[in-house]
């Protein structure tokens, strides 16, 4: 048996696996976040996909909301943000299920938004902090922002907006 003196088109162009993992290697690792895009009283703002668990359409105006076997209480996000909710007719209206994984028994609330954009992953460099002057620098959980179509997003934590404005209603 002889050794062929012919080299076949993947050696010459390189594209045996070898060289497919080298190629992958050198790529740039870029950093994503994944977020809800949502409206609350008019303005788009970003939670991140983590803590939203579910988002559902709302099937009775009772106070509560029935979720997995569970009444969850409706968590008003746009008070404690300055903001009024313009709730959206009909089949616009969504309830986002946000749980705060963190603790001990996963506390889940029923946050209804004026409507549900997409999920989006945003390059985690372009989420910049808010300007020392920016309006919504001093509210409470709202931590960072980026602009999508021209438009700003706010970065919410609604996991913390809503257990201090819970904690707070609680001791009043």
């Amino acid at each position: 048996m002889s050794v062929s003196r012919f080299r076949s088109v993947r050696e010459i162009a390189g594209t045996g696996a070898s060289s497919r993992l080298a190629r992958r290697r050198a790529r740039p690792v870029v950093e994503r976040s994944t977020f809800v895009i949502v409206s609350l009283g008019g303005e788009r703002m970003a939670i991140a996909v983590e803590s939203v668990e579910r988002v559902v359409r709302p099937f009775s105006s009772l106070p509560v909301m029935l979720y997995d076997g569970r009444q969850l209480p409706y968590a008003d996000l746009a008070r404690p943000l300055g903001r009024t909710l313009r709730f959206g007719e009909g089949d616009q209206r969504r309830v986002l299920v946000v749980r705060d994984g963190a603790r001990d028994g996963e506390r889940r609330w029923a946050v209804p938004v004026d409507a549900v954009h997409e999920v989006m992953a945003v390059e985690t460099a372009l989420v910049l902090p808010l300007a020392a002057d920016a309006p919504d620098v001093g509210c409470e959980g709202v931590q960072a922002h980026f602009e999508r179509h021209g438009q700003t997003v706010l970065v919410l934590d609604a996991v913390r907006i809503l257990t201090r404005h819970f904690a707070a209603r609680a001791r009043t």
